[in-house]
Order: C-alpha cells, then sequence, then structure tokens
C-alpha cells in the first residue's frame, strides 16, 4: 500500500500479503489470536503519481474475499481508502467501516450511499499539518498537501453525511504529528469547520454513531442508566464553541469506568509501547504544547 508499507514482513499494525491465498491465511490468523477488526489498507503514495488522492492497490475481489473471509468468522472489517475507486470498490465489496473515504466522485459517493457503510474521515491528521505542521517541522509541500485534501473532499463527506450515512471521529493517533494521548478529541472540531456539522451532530459522531458503527449500541455512546459509565463535565457550553471538550484547563469532572479521576495530582505520564510510532512526517512531535507555542 505505497511506500508506508514494507515489501514483506510486518510494519507497525501492518503484515503485508502477497495472494488470495495469504489473504484468506492472514485474515483466519488475526481472528484467531483475537482481533476485533481486521483492516485493510487498500491505497497509498508513490512517487510521480498521476492521480489525486492515494493510488489503490487492491482489486475489488481481493477486498471482497477479505470481506468475506472475516464475516464467515463474525469480524467486522475497516478499510483505509483515500481515494475515488478504491471508497467506491470498498463500499461494494461489503467493508463495514470506511476510514477517510476522501477525493470521492459521484460514483464513490453514491456506492457509499447504497451500501450506508459508516465513514470515519480522520481528518485530524491533514488539519494538524495544515494548522500546525510548521511549528513541528513538516515541509510547506506537505502541509499544502494535506490542506488541499480536506478542501476537496469536505463537500462530498458532508454530501454523504447529509443523505444519511453514519459518520464517525477518528484521530489517526500514532504518527509524530498526531502523538498518542494528545488530539483524540480534535476531530470534533473539524467536523464543525470543515464539514459544517454542527457541535452536537459533531458530538453525536464521537458518541452515540461511534457506538453504533463498533456494535457497542447500548453499552456506550449515550448518557443514560445502564450504559457504562465514562463521562467527561466541562467548565463550558460545547453547543456554543466545541472546542471547549479540548481544553484541559476547562476539565470539571472526568468519571472513568465509573469512577471520579483525580484532577489535581499531575497529569500521567506514560512509557511508549512497541508499534506505536507507524510514521514520521514531521521532524518533531507534535504535542499541545508546540502546537499552541506558534
Amino acid at each position: 500500500a505505497g511506500r508506508l508499507i514494507p515489501e514483506d514482513g510486518l510494519r507497525g499494525y501492518a503484515q503485508v500479503v502477497r495472494s488470495k491465498d495469504e489473504i484468506v491465511q492472514t485474515v483466519r490468523r488475526q481472528i484467531k489470536h483475537g482481533a476485533d477488526w481486521i483492516k485493510l489498507h487498500i491505497t497509498g503514495l508513490i512517487p510521480r503519481q498521476l492521480k489525486r488522492g492515494e493510488i489503490t492497490v487492491w482489486t475489488q475481489e481481493e477486498i471482497r474475499l477479505a470481506c468475506d473471509t472475516a464475516h464467515a468468522l463474525h469480524t467486522p472489517v475497516v478499510a483505509h481508502v483515500r481515494s475515488a475507486e478504491s471508497t467506491r470498490d470498498a463500499a461494494r465489496a461489503g467493508v463495514d467501516l470506511l476510514l477517510h473515504a476522501t477525493n470521492m466522485d459521484e460514483e464513490a459517493i453514491e456506492a457509499v450511499m447504497e451500501a450506508q457503510v459508516p465513514l470515519v474521515p480522520t481528518l485530524t491528521f491533514q488539519a494538524n499539518l495544515a494548522d500546525y505542521g510548521a511549528a513541528a517541522g513538516a515541509s510547506p509541500e506537505l502541509i499544502e498537501i494535506f490542506r488541499k485534501e480536506i478542501e476537496n473532499s469536505s463537500v462530498q463527506l458532508k454530501k454523504a453525511y447529509d443523505e444519511g450515512v453514519p459518520m464517525l471521529c477518528g484521530s489517526e493517533t500514532g504518527f509524530s504529528i498526531t502523538p498518542l494521548g494528545e488530539w483524540h478529541g480534535r476531530e470534533v472540531e473539524v467536523l464543525v469547520k470543515h464539514l459544517g456539522l454542527t457541535p452536537l451532530q459533531a458530538i453525536s459522531c464521537a458518541t452515540q454513531q461511534g457506538a453504533k458503527a463498533l456494535r457497542l449500541d447500548g453499552q456506550v455512546g449515550t448518557v443514560q442508566e445502564g450504559m457504562l459509565a465514562d463521562v467527561i463535565v466541562v467548565d463550558g457550553d460545547p453547543l456554543k464553541d466545541v472546542r471547549v471538550l479540548n481544553d484541559r484547563t476547562k476539565m470539571a469532572t472526568i468519571v472513568s469506568k465509573g469512577r471520579l479521576v483525580d484532577l489535581d495530582r499531575p497529569w500521567p505520564t506514560r512509557q511508549p509501547f512497541a508499534g506505536e510510532h507507524v510514521g514520521v512526517w514531521t521532524s518533531r512531535k507534535l504535542t499541545r504544547e508546540v502546537a499552541f507555542s506558534l
């Protein structure tokens, strides 16, 4: 899937497959060892490519084979698609969740609407590069590429949403531009700013819609009796300014797994885990401190 993925072996979360037999074997092996979802990396970037977005490196037949294999074992499939062709083929082949779905054309939008397959634009990566890339040492060329991807895709994504296609919030966590623990809530802001969703619609994408798409409906996603108690209470009105949800200074109360979190203690630190850093796009990590130092 482009230059992000090696010729063989492993790269972070990715296992390279070279044939239909390997597709089936790998999907079954991952499920055997406990995978909740199977992810397909259907597109990637290569030098001197002629089309907008990423190139498609899986055929619709191969995508369908992976989906059929996973579905036979009661496991859903999510796909990385950043082109019109890949989005169309993935929707038609039975993928259960589409990551990005950028650069769609009319045919791709129609396929998505017909399948009613949920979309996860995950534009935080692009938005961070566009807004804060310079602070993290990203090249001007790279900043412009991803700024245009947001610009070129927002109208199509909003059209799909308006036609009833479920939409979720993603964070693209694991890259130098989106390090773990820093930007998990920013997608809500991005959906409001670039797609024109209302704050309440964007919050629903991050909560109720996410729960439904991830097969967790009835457990999480709403604040009501009997649901798992993960709740954030903020000092402010997110329906007036959704950015308050990402302001740590406005966190009034946090309930995690049914227990109050002590907000008076220092913010927790942690050690990186193996495979956490998927790709380096900047000369340093874009933490919130770095971003807001501009």
